[in-house]
């Protein structure tokens, strides 16, 4: 992506930004969240931010942060100087970093030893961590959620970025065939021969399987598993990876090992940015995310909410997805965005008509049960391989 920074760059900023995590907030070293120290950022990515202009408004107050990112990864780099620094800068906050872990995350709250104040966690984990009563309701009082991205504003969470689940195919130089469209030419493997894979999750395989059997993707939700399981039984020969990380699916597709893949959409943007003989269509991919979440019984809940408030805005999710090709979570960032970086985004209004968007509510109701079947049938058609 053009306006994606480099690798080396990347690696500069990490350590330049005095990034370190540790595991979990409940180990001995708990206590010692490292710090976000905003003096050793060379050059702030974001000067001002409307409405955040009292740098002593939470002054002698600490943010304890949880976040995905591994310590030094790209996501973490871009959080820290679009959203930790500033956001320590303007305020006059210290925000220090941990490591999101779901399982820390219901230890913590469960035994009313909650040292995280703010959780950036997968949205789809929003509705069942609330109905455990492990999240605290979002202040919109404090939190603006007008031009946030509807279908992940929530009682308890509220969009941080947008990703996507796009099919992406390996460019044969020796045998070029026309680039496949659609989940039908996924399945098509008459026309578009060689091995596929997907991730081992329910969540998506079951919709695109739906869209390959021609469901339109306004007509997605209540999902027909039945019919799902019909077609992914009828491509299975066909399946030879059922992907849990990341690097797996990119790697193969890039070796030409897969012919198709169902893949995260910025690992095959790196791809394609590299030089390397992959693709991908936005037709029919389905936008997922993170969300910003405090836990129940959280320390500082007013600085908290404040803080979510601060990283939705406009400029914050902006500056974020110029370092970062996720989608912003608020939709009046792509007018402070670059063309040559807006177009490459989940959610993008230039491609948000190809996309659809994961019903958060229909898998609360139904994951358990169907993550039960997928078990079984992936094991049934592996042991018959």
């Amino acid at each position: 992506m053009a306006r994606k920074l480099s690798r080396r760059r990347l690696l500069q900023l990490a350590s330049g930004a005095g990034i370190a995590l540790v595991a979990g907030c409940g180990s001995e070293s708990g206590d010692e969240v490292p710090m976000v120290d905003p003096s050793a950022v060379v050059t702030p990515v974001l000067e001002t931010v409307a409405g955040y202009d009292d740098p002593r408004k939470w002054e002698g107050r600490t943010l304890v942060v949880a976040s995905p990112g591994d310590e030094g990864s790209d996501y973490l780099v871009a959080q820290t100087q679009a959203i930790f620094e500033p956001f320590q800068r303007l305020t006059g906050a210290t925000v220090r970093v941990a490591r999101t872990e779901l399982e820390e995350l219901r230890e913590q709250v469960n035994t009313a030893e909650v040292l995280w104040s703010v959780c950036d966690i997968p949205s789809e984990e929003v509705l069942p961590l609330a109905n455990s009563a492990i999240l605290d309701e979002i202040d919109f009082d404090i939190v603006d959620a007008g031009e946030l991205f509807a279908p992940f504003v929530m009682q308890h969470g509220v969009g941080a970025s947008l990703y996507a689940t796009a099919l992406s195919y390996f460019e044969d130089p020796v045998a070029p065939i026309a680039a496949p469209g659609s989940w039908a030419d996924f399945w098509n493997v008459a026309d578009f021969p060689g091995p596929r894979g997907f991730q081992e999750t329910p969540i998506g395989t079951l919709e695109f399987a739906n869209l390959a059997a021609g469901v339109s993707p306004d007509d997605l939700y209540p999902l027909d598993v039945d019919l799902a399981f019909r077609q992914l039984t009828v491509l299975a020969p066909n399946i030879i990876l059922w992907w849990r990380q990341g690097a797996q699916p990119t790697q193969m597709i890039a070796a030409g090992d897969l012919s198709m893949v169902a893949a995260w959409h910025d690992r095959i943007l790196q791809l394609e940015a590299s030089g390397a003989g992959v693709g991908l269509t936005w037709n029919q991919s389905q936008i997922n995310g993170d969300s910003w979440v405090v836990p129940n019984g959280a320390p500082e809940p007013e600085l908290a909410m404040d803080f979510i408030n601060f990283a939705t805005r406009p400029e914050v999710t902006a500056a974020f997805s110029d370092l970062f090709p996720f989608g912003p979570a608020n939709s009046g960032a792509y007018e402070l965005l670059g063309s040559s970086n807006a177009g490459e985004l989940p959610g993008a209004p230039a491609i948000l008509d190809k996309q659809f968007v994961i019903d958060l509510e229909w898998w609360f109701k139904n994951r358990e049960p169907v993550q039960l079947r997928f078990e079984e049938w992936l094991a049934e058609i592996q042991e018959d391989a």
